[in-house]
């Protein structure tokens, strides 16, 4: 049991967000080693396969947009089991499809549904803790989650070995109402009394709208922060088999011992991150991360420069970027969310679809102005790195000029 300011929080609860919260990452990532099979099966190229990634990330923004909202209005578990539901009939679908313009559009539902059920899952912890204590339980939520990338590729290789590669849509389903069940156990039920206050409440207000958390001068930096810290995140993972198996000419096996270092990086930061904020407020911890990413950018674009190029340099020089999230993600949710009470849920759907945008327009650039060489590729993660810092430190300082002015006005009085 977690003791927060606002009430206790039980282990089983933040398994059971997780679960939720690593659904999607699960399904970008156990049907990648399919690919090709699915690619000879309809007889078109892996390109046009690789495509559901960026598919997958478009409706997962979309489905965020939908869920915010719904779940301010209508509670946290209802528009959960929703977004499960939609994301385990698409998986069920996908099973049947004969063409990629129908696996597309399912890819799609599938994603939706994803993104309606993820986005309760901060908004959940916003409802239950505040400040250092919802940091942690961000840092503890998002430790579970990295697991899920990092085992899915083995998982639908296994299941690849057993059966065809429709199951692994089957699996897909299966975890997901896992994951119903979970949520409908462990996940706070809404009083009667609760259920009359969202109604009288989204009746008076209709609820935030999208365009005012844009309007929220503190808010706006930390969002900055972490759409461009998932960015960095995300270029890598789309640029890194090309930078190590194409720039490095490493084996695959040495490329999957390379990357897996990034993994193991981003949870010891995730763990130290837990043990500061002990000490620590998020905003400061969220600046330090911050500095750490930039600080790998620039040990990536000096490798970059350098005429024989280190593979032990920039390997070391990625981890320090890419393991900087492990305490970013967490700091930044939590010094967001802690300017929306109620409308959580709106806010983070904002959230997690900018972070979704940023994530998937800026790798997306990466790769294509690349062109297989390392400079673009660690330059654009410099400046991404660089913009989140510098958004983080202008909204520190707004927000002491704001309370320097609530001060003075206080001693007036």
């Amino acid at each position: 049991m977690i003791q927060t300011q606002k009430r206790s929080v039980s282990m089983a609860l933040v398994v059971t967000l997780s679960s939720i919260y690593a659904v999607s990452p699960f399904a970008i990532d156990s049907y990648l080693p399919a690919l090709p099979i699915i690619a000879e099966e309809m007889q078109v190229d892996i390109s046009m396969l690789s495509v559901t990634v960026s598919l997958y990330i478009f409706g997962l923004a979309i489905g965020q947009l939908i869920g915010g909202p719904l779940s301010d209005r209508h509670g946290r578990l209802p528009i959960m089991i929703l977004g499960l539901g939609i994301f385990a009939l698409a998986s069920l679908l996908l099973t049947t499809s004969t063409h990629i313009s129908v696996l597309w559009l399912w890819r799609i539902l599938q994603s939706i549904g994803g993104g309606i059920a993820i986005v309760g899952v901060p908004a959940t912890i916003r409802d239950n803790a505040e400040g250092r204590e919802a940091a942690k339980l961000f840092a503890l939520v998002s430790l579970i989650m990295m697991i899920a990338p990092s085992i899915a590729p083995a998982i639908g290789n296994l299941i690849l070995s057993l059966h065809h590669w429709h199951w692994v849509f089957y699996f897909m389903t299966i975890v997901s109402c896992f994951a119903i069940l979970m949520a409908i156990k462990f996940v706070p039920h809404q009083s009667l009394k609760q259920k009359r206050e969202l109604a009288i409440t989204t009746e008076r207000r209709k609820g935030i709208r999208f365009i005012d958390v844009f309007k929220h001068k503190h808010a706006m930096g930390y969002m900055i922060a972490q759409g461009f810290a998932f960015a960095v995140m995300m270029t890598f993972v789309t640029n890194s088999a090309m930078i190590y198996m194409g720039v490095f000419e490493v084996s695959s096996d040495v490329f999957s011992m390379l990357f897996a270092a990034n993994i193991a990086g981003l949870i010891v930061i995730n763990r130290l991150n837990n043990y500061l904020l002990n000490r620590f407020e998020p905003a400061s911890l969220l600046r330090c991360f911050l500095t750490m990413q930039v600080t790998g950018g620039v040990l990536l674009v000096i490798s970059s420069l350098l005429v024989t190029k280190s593979l032990p340099f920039t390997a070391i020089a990625f981890i320090i970027t890419i393991s900087a999230n492990g305490g970013v993600m967490a700091n930044s949710n939590a010094c967001f969310l802690k300017h929306f009470g109620k409308d959580a849920g709106t806010a983070s759907a904002v959230l997690g679809a900018f972070q979704c945008a940023m994530g998937a327009i800026i790798s997306a650039f990466a790769a294509f102005v690349s062109m297989g060489y390392l400079q673009p590729v660690v330059m654009i993660m410099l400046i991404s790195s660089c913009i989140a810092l510098t958004a983080v430190i202008r909204s520190n300082k707004q927000a002491q000029i704001t309370d320097a002015s609530t001060i003075q006005v206080s001693d007036v009085k």
